[in-house]
């Protein structure tokens, strides 16, 4: 089946589609201009009841200060929730969550907490479909516009406890403040977020996804395609095993977005190497790494260990895994199974072969038993088992 299969599939695409270098700082220059200009405005032009609520935020104070920020990071939670409620409802498969700098993702049933620097503002939720064609653009639809919702409820709430609660007495009260900046804050919130921003952005926001979901533009193809390679792999299937029309429409897919075709790459390059079809799967592997350099740190890190894997178990290329491990961020990958194979084959690409069973045995104890896919991941660390027992890998390098 796969040698049939493997003369079905289009040929590879020499080049991945490359998004515009996006423009997101400026994006959000713009809006944090229009919200200030839109804020002035109300303040003199508003309606009397808008401008006491307004009065209640003392910026000048450092209680304030700290309303306001309580209020931003209570409002973004509960816009997520939003998200995070729809997506629970309608089935979907909830993958990990981020705030600030603090990311939880669920592995094997359990919460995983790491701490990545940077990005501050971040709060997001991370779900995907565990069924693809029942009624996908409506279930997306709903998902999307759950978050705004959640923001218009909690405006319309902080604003009434605001103005039952203004007054001479409420004017230096910190509740009131917080209260007050809740109503302000969620208005901006769902205000602004009527305001999409750009197609080239690498993560689109909800009035973004809305529209190109109403629209059912290509876009939406994009993301019914990306849908499908992760769900394809959360299936639990072996990727021998997945399905010829799946795999023949994820090859002949040619999208627009990195992050979409780092994922039908990736789907390729297991059902390739598991099927035997190992010139098929380098070809995949090296369409990864080309959409991988277009997508996000944490994705490019760990397309990056997944290649150099690739060159110790399938192509005995130790020096090109060394050159990319040399690149890879350990403490970023995951999930850990991953982590723990990727420092099996440095190890073993480094001319430390000896060293190499401990990680391939804490790979083995991550990866849940009864799931066929995970089988797969077995069988790469059985290679590498066998590789290291053998102390030899032609051309390892000194590390």
């Amino acid at each position: 089946m796969a040698t049939a299969l493997s003369h079905k599939l289009p040929h590879v695409p020499a080049e991945v589609s490359k998004s515009e270098t996006p423009s997101e700082l400026r994006f959000h220059l713009l809006l944090l201009l229009v919200a200030v200009v839109l804020g002035s405005l109300l303040q003199v032009l508003g309606p009397t009841w808008f401008r006491g609520i307004m009065e209640q935020v003392k910026l000048e104070s450092l209680g304030g200060v700290a309303a306001l920020l309580a209020a931003l990071l209570v409002s973004m939670i509960a816009h997520e929730l939003g998200h995070l409620f729809a997506a629970l409802f309608l089935n979907y498969k909830v993958l990990g969550a981020a705030i600030g700098p603090l990311r939880v993702d669920w592995w094997n049933h359990k919460a995983l907490f790491r701490f990545q620097q940077g990005n501050w503002s971040r709060c997001s939720i991370s779900a995907v479909p565990r069924e693809m064609r029942n009624s996908w653009r409506r279930r997306m639809m709903i998902v999307v516009s759950a978050g705004p919702a959640v923001s218009l409820l909690f405006l319309l709430a902080a604003t009434g406890v605001a103005l039952r609660g203004h007054g001479a007495q409420a004017e230096e009260s910190w509740l009131a403040a917080f209260w007050g900046s809740c109503a302000g804050v969620n208005f901006f919130l769902f205000v602004l977020g009527f305001v999409p921003n750009g197609r080239s952005a690498p993560v689109r926001n909800d009035a973004a996804l809305f529209l190109s979901l109403w629209r059912n533009d290509n876009d939406t193809v994009d993301m019914f395609v990306c849908h499908q390679a992760i769900e394809l792999s959360l299936r639990g299937i072996r990727p021998e095993d997945y399905p010829e029309p799946v795999l023949l429409e994820l090859a002949s897919f040619e999208g627009r977005r990195p992050f979409t075709n780092l994922m039908v790459a990736r789907r390729m390059v297991e059902w390739a190497a598991d099927s035997g079809n190992l010139r098929l799967a380098g070809e995949w592997d090296q369409s990864a790494l080309a959409a991988a350099a277009h997508c996000s740190s944490r994705q490019a890190n760990a397309s990056l260990a997944e290649s150099a894997c690739f060159d110790v178990l399938f192509r005995e290329d130790p020096r090109a895994a060394v050159h990319k491990f040399a690149k890879v961020d350990f403490d970023e990958l995951f999930p850990p199974a991953l982590a723990e194979r990727a420092q099996a084959a440095r190890l073993i690409a480094c001319g430390l072969p000896h060293r190499a069973p401990a990680h391939i045995l804490r790979a083995q104890y991550h990866l849940p038993l009864g799931n066929p896919y995970h089988n797969y991941e077995r069988m790469l660390l059985d290679k590498l088992h066998a590789r290291a027992l053998s102390q030899s890998l032609p051309g390892a390098q000194q590390c």
